[in-house]
């Protein structure tokens, strides 16, 4: 194929058009046609290139039956607001993962790993009825075309054209079902990549739900995680008419497809024969730990237990270099503050979007969510400045978790029986002395604008509880939604003004922090910041639709640390 370079965000524009004109009709090749009786013979090019899109989507659906990856799906009800565009009023959340049962029907399930899910459909809207999205079937409802009748039998397939999605070139082909009638059948349109062509989009929606059920419309997209392997990654749906009154946007990711993938026996080898050093036969000191040092080992015992388990289950990413940037901020609040006795203070980042943050012995967790809302710098020093002041204060974790058999508990139940969160008076404590040491910080001329972001999520937190609801640690604000983390900060910040172009008080979910859907590991996205075009564009805390920069697999993958959004 010929190389031709475009700009990421060209993505939209037709690259190269079919040579042969029968294969682009233009009248109605977006309306479903019925079947005829007599169809015109197919270009022998295009019948090549629907085989083998036919071909390689039934052997994903073969493929994705051997992994589980984490889901989380994330959901906004909203309703139209004629100053800044739109007003989140409420919001859904699930956590879980993807199985596929024993029954003979073999259909994928998302199991969830969060406590009393059901009871959060028994929550009202303000002002409107109790009927809520089925928000644990996004994913299932995207994975595949048709499970079982993808084919020519059932479907038709009319070419649209060439695409670029990144570095990836895509034939984009509208695909109807021959009888519109079929329970469930897939109403839209695919891309196919242009070497194996492998599906690497899907967007429209399924038909004729069965009574009382719903099919979301959605748009997922697949990324080459795997040579010769495309898996979903993100899954997002938009609606302005659920149930003729409600609106909503949603975000599903999955990441982790590698926990249900055999290990080579070389691995455990590796383990065996690898060492960073010279193994020694004797130690350097002929001396026992002192009483405090003892105590300071079972207390990093216990903390390296839970984040190992953790990063097992792919709940908190490897340590990588987005941990780095967030410790060099840790650095300057310990030398600004001379914290010259505490022991080297590490990051790490949870894998979700809801917005938490909590610290264990030694170590600071923010989750992926908070880190890609903070707007700058002094914000994420804010929330940083708090955990230091839990590490400081010398409470710890528990050290009941220095004992190994606390961790052996499944995937679906350590969300539950993990208490790393701390009492609010404890919280109201770290508020003060993060202040204090922000006060003495390279930050402490910047906190008009950390306060701006606080104020900011305390009018968002009341509408979208969800989103502020931690799964595992401390939210920024109370249980009950009315205090928030750092609350005398805001009283230095300027007015919060949503119609100001010039104030961007937070940013949408997604805009820091990318995920490699295969292992879970994080890099800072390379976006460079785009200019707004009205107050709509700002869209703090919101779910926005995930378009990706696909690449082909390779066994290098490019790392990008950047602090840009």
């Amino acid at each position: 194929m010929p190389s031709i370079r475009v700009r990421r965000t060209a993505w939209l524009l037709p690259v190269v058009v079919l040579a042969t004109p029968m294969l682009l009709p233009l009248a109605g090749r977006d309306r479903p046609k019925p079947p005829l009786a007599t169809e015109p013979s197919e270009p022998s090019q295009i019948t090549s290139i629907v085989d083998r899109i036919i071909a390689n989507e039934l052997q994903m659906s073969t493929k994705i039956r051997e992994f589980s990856p984490r889901v989380e799906t994330y959901l906004q009800y909203y309703r139209p607001d004629p100053a800044i565009g739109e007003v989140a009023m409420s919001d859904d959340y699930f956590l879980g993962g993807l199985k596929f049962g024993k029954k003979t029907d073999n259909k994928p399930e998302e199991e969830s790993f969060l406590p009393d899910t059901k009871a959060e459909w028994l929550r009202r809207l303000p002002g409107m009825s109790q009927e809520r999205v089925p928000i644990d079937q996004f994913a299932v409802e995207a994975l595949v075309v048709d499970e079982n009748n993808f084919d020519r039998q059932h479907y038709t397939f009319d070419p649209v054209r060439w695409e670029y999605f990144g570095d990836v070139r895509c034939l984009a082909i509208d695909v109807h079902p021959r009888n519109p009638k079929a329970a469930g059948a897939f109403e839209g349109r695919i891309w196919v990549e242009d070497h194996d062509y492998a599906i690497v989009r899907l967007n429209g929606t399924r038909l004729n739900p069965r009574r009382w059920d719903y099919f979301t419309p959605f748009d997922c997209w697949r990324e080459n995680l795997q040579p010769g392997v495309w898996l979903p990654v993100y899954i997002y749906s938009q609606v302005s008419d659920f149930r003729k009154h409600l609106r909503y946007k949603a975000e599903t990711r999955l990441w982790g497809y590698d926990l249900t993938v055999r290990h080579p026996q070389q691995d455990w080898t590796n383990i065996l024969v690898d060492a960073p050093v010279p193994v020694r036969d004797s130690t350097d000191a002929a001396s026992d730990l002192s009483p405090v040092q003892s105590q300071r080992q079972i207390t990093m015992d216990a903390e390296q237990n839970v984040l190992d388990r953790l990063e097992k289950a792919r709940f908190i990413a490897a340590p990588g270099p987005v941990d780095k940037v967030l410790e060099t901020v840790v650095n300057n609040l310990v030398v600004s503050n001379h914290l010259d006795n505490l022991p080297p203070v590490h990051c790490r980042v949870m894998l979700t979007s809801t917005l938490e943050s909590f610290s264990l012995a030694y170590t600071i967790v923010l989750s992926r969510g908070l880190i890609d809302v903070l707007p700058d710098e002094p914000s994420l020093a804010t929330i940083l400045a708090h955990e230091l002041a839990q590490v400081a204060s010398g409470l710890k974790l528990d050290a009941k978790y220095s004992f190994n058999n606390r961790m052996q508990i499944s995937d679906k139940e350590l969300l539950a029986k993990l208490d790393v969160a701390r009492d609010p008076r404890v919280e109201a404590l770290a508020d003060d002395r993060g202040i204090e040491l922000l006060k003495n910080s390279p930050y402490k001329d910047q906190m008009g604008q950390a306060g701006l972001f606080l104020r900011a999520a305390a009018v968002a937190a009341p509408h979208v509880p969800c989103l502020f609801g931690p799964n595992l640690g401390n939210g920024l604000t109370d249980g009950k939604r009315k205090m928030i983390r750092m609350e005398a900060l805001t009283s230095s910040a300027p007015p919060l003004s949503p119609g100001k172009m010039d104030q961007i008080a937070a940013l949408p979910l997604g805009s820091r922090i990318q995920v490699n859907a295969w292992d879970g590991t994080i890099s800072f996205t390379a976006r460079k910041a785009v200019p707004l075009v009205d107050a709509s564009e700002k869209l703090y805390f919101r779910v926005t639709p995930v378009v990706p920069y696909l690449k082909y697999f390779s066994s290098t993958p490019k790392t990008v640390a950047s602090t840009g959004h």
